[in-house]
């Protein structure tokens, strides 16, 4: 028995060296789940790609410090390794109290956000524009440059968590417009940044990334 065990062993070495790859005993490797639902937009994912991968966990606006690691990140890492960073991947996740970063300068206007925020102009008056969000004067309200929609541009992921949504935003909605849930919802979305994804929650599309071979950071911590 003992003799056949060796041979066995000899036989798998011998392989092993010639670069023939044995079955797996377990198989072929598993299949990644495929969303079931229309309902969540999980292309983003298939832009996760490359050696530098990182999501920056965002849910408090902190005067938009989550949004301007997330842009500095890729700088850094294109500064240190050059051409072979070109392409990182960079997942920011919107959530929580930041929820009206996502939204467009109307929203903010309407719903005096900046009163909400304490985000104040040079002046020291509540804003009434997303301080994160370019503005056509080519002004941000960010101290730092950093808006939404540049960082998308510039290949970024903005995922948006929806359970925030519904609470700060389309409920602030419905009771201002005197609207249905569904009606308020449907006027909100039109007010979010063109690029913003919305995901099922904050912590689901932080998991996503993670599985995606995301390293996470606390962002805005």
């Amino acid at each position: 028995m003992e003799g056949n065990r060796r041979q066995f062993f000899g036989s798998v070495a011998a392989l092993s060296a010639t670069g023939v790859l044995l079955p797996s005993p377990l198989g072929a490797e598993p299949v990644e789940p495929q969303p079931v639902s229309a309902d969540w937009d999980m292309t983003w994912r298939e832009r996760v790609v490359g050696s530098f991968r990182a999501v920056f966990d965002n849910p408090v606006i902190s005067d938009g410090v989550g949004l301007w690691r997330a842009i500095d990140w890729k700088r850094n890492v294109i500064e240190v390794f050059g051409d072979q960073a070109k392409d990182a991947s960079t997942v920011l996740v919107i959530r929580h109290e930041a929820i009206p970063m996502i939204m467009s300068h109307a929203f903010w206007e309407r719903h005096e956000l900046g009163v909400e925020t304490k985000a104040n102009d040079p002046q020291g008056n509540p804003v009434k524009h997303n301080p994160y969000l370019s503005r056509e004067d080519g002004e941000s309200g960010d101290r730092r440059g950093a808006t939404v929609d540049s960082f998308i541009a510039s290949g970024g992921i903005v995922l948006a968590c929806n359970y925030a949504f519904g609470r700060s935003v389309v409920g602030p909605e419905a009771r201002k417009s005197g609207a249905s849930q569904a009606d308020a919802r449907a006027v909100a979305l039109q007010q979010v940044i063109p690029g913003v994804i919305l995901q099922p929650s904050g912590f689901f599309a932080v998991i996503e990334a993670q599985r995606s071979g995301c390293h996470f950071f606390p962002a805005a911590g």
